[in-house]
């Protein structure tokens, strides 16, 4: 009994300790600092004022206002940001509003654009429905519904299944329009190069090419693995694995056991996965209702590929030596965590290795936690 309660006592203590530790590190993230660069992964994020780094953000409701960056770079649901950037932007969300001054490009993927901007750079923007209000060296837009007002000291690029131009829209290089319709070009329009229409009918597959509607999936869907690498490292895998060690200790065990029993299994089950979310989000954004759907799953993307990394940090150190997790303390729970971080960071960075590592890495994880998820409902199932 004493040998029990010892036991028990110790395990409190670990909770506890690993609890303040994870307030600790949430402290000292959220708040940053005016020069550092500010990387967050959450559902509300909010950032008022202040000069920063780079910034780089995953989130569901997404805020920047009166920032002065070097670099944004946003996915969520919904994403607005206010400010300056004095590099490039890119964002990709469901509903996108910029009205800022980047000094170098600017790169949107949404449902919805809305940009009032002056970009320094090159603009390319791909959406259900798109407004540019503003100025920039050059442009790409892509969307079913485009709306431009504003001035282009070079050439103009737009494809579209509608288009209205404003009559103080200023094209200074060429202006190419692809689209069902051949567009009115406003009068008082400038155009100082050459103006050209191609046909291109929305319904049907053109010369092999994907139909403008599915430009912000595949625009999602590559920025979104890109950005989730970036987020994986630092405070947010500390303090995603003290959580699941923490709150979520059967379906930890469940994935643990997963990495640990069937590592190539596991790999497999990511893969599909992510192959799958993809293929869904694809057939979606065919019909309208579906494109907030669609846009959802994939901002999910970086949340899932992060889950992926933690839970596979977990695992990897009793899949290598074949231990039982449910043997192990508390304590040592908590270091082999923090060693297994600290060791794969260190073949991540071995050149060609560590790239396929990672991507190996992630499979395995993310198909380890969705064969969890979906063990543990079937096992509530069976139970009920």
């Amino acid at each position: 009994m004493r040998h029990s309660s010892f036991r028990q006592r110790g395990s409190t203590i670990a909770s506890a300790l690993l609890g303040f530790i994870l307030v600790i590190l949430l402290m000292v993230q959220l708040p940053g600092t005016a020069w550092a660069d500010d990387s967050r992964v959450g559902i509300d994020i909010q950032i008022d004022g202040g000069t920063r780094g780079e910034i780089s953000l995953a989130g569901i409701d997404v805020e920047v206002r009166g920032a002065d960056t070097t670099e944004f770079s946003a996915v969520g649901v919904d994403v607005l940001f206010e400010g300056r950037a004095s590099s490039d932007v890119s964002i990709a969300a469901v509903d996108a509003v910029i009205d800022a001054n980047v000094g170098g490009d600017l790169s949107v993927a949404a449902a919805e654009v809305n940009v009032r901007s002056d970009v320094v750079g090159q603009v390319s923007l791909a959406g259900a429905e798109v407004h540019f209000t503003g100025s920039a060296a050059s442009a790409e837009i892509a969307g079913a519904e485009v709306h431009i007002d504003g001035t282009f000291i070079g050439d103009l690029s737009v494809v579209a299944e509608e288009l209205n131009l404003s009559p103080t829209t200023t094209i200074g290089g060429d202006f190419h329009f692809e689209g069902p319709r051949e567009p009115v070009l406003p009068e008082g329009l400038t155009l100082g190069g050459n103006y050209t229409y191609e046909y291109r009918d929305f319904e049907e597959w053109v010369d092999g090419e994907l139909p403008v509607v599915l430009f912000p999936v595949i625009a999602l869907a590559s920025f979104t693995g890109a950005l989730a690498i970036f987020m994986l490292l630092g405070f947010s895998v500390i303090i995603g694995g003290g959580i699941l060690l923490l709150l979520m200790t059967g379906l930890t065990a469940r994935t643990i056991d997963g990495i640990r029993q069937k590592p190539f299994s596991s790999m497999g089950m990511g893969l599909l996965v992510l192959i799958g979310l993809i293929f869904i989000a694809t057939l979606l954004f065919v019909t309208i209702i579906g494109i907030p759907l669609a846009f959802a799953i994939l901002a999910f993307y970086p949340v899932l590929l992060l889950i992926g990394f933690i839970v596979a940090t977990l695992g990897v150190p009793y899949l290598i030596f074949r231990m039982d997790p449910r043997k192990t303390g508390a304590f040592a729970k908590i270091g082999i965590f923090l060693v297994s971080i600290f060791a794969l960071l260190v073949i991540f960075a071995l050149p060609g290795i560590g790239q396929i590592a990672f991507a190996l890495i992630v499979l395995m994880g993310v198909g380890a936690f969705g064969a969890a998820v979906l063990g543990g409902r079937e096992r509530q199932s069976a139970e009920a």
